[in-house]
């Protein structure tokens, strides 16, 4: 049997049980609501920050750039090669002077 003393002990103690256990209830639901709220505003970061470029952008234009300067380099040799072919001593084909 129960003796009085600790069923009045008992007694006194299920309102604070209770209220204990209602904060552990709410506590779990806050901190679901907090994970939640944080990463709706991590989402909204996210997308309102920019983007780095995809590293087969950064292929795709480094090789544009190397066909570029293949070009360039080609025109040079290209140029230097009609230089060489007009005589050293010989004058330009058109001087446009004025005396």
């Amino acid at each position: 049997m129960i003796r009085p003393v600790e069923l009045s002990d008992n007694l006194s103690k299920t309102e604070v049980a209770g209220k204990i256990n209602q904060i552990q209830k709410a506590h779990s639901e806050m901190e679901q609501r907090q994970v939640a709220a944080a990463i709706k505003d991590k989402a909204t970061v996210d997308a309102e920050r920019t983007h780095e470029t995809e590293k087969t952008d950064l292929i795709i234009i480094s090789k544009d750039k190397e066909k570029q300067e293949e070009k360039n380099k080609d025109k040079k040799k290209d140029d230097q090669r009609k230089d060489e072919e007009s005589e050293p001593g010989s004058p330009p084909e058109h001087l446009d002077l004025k005396a």
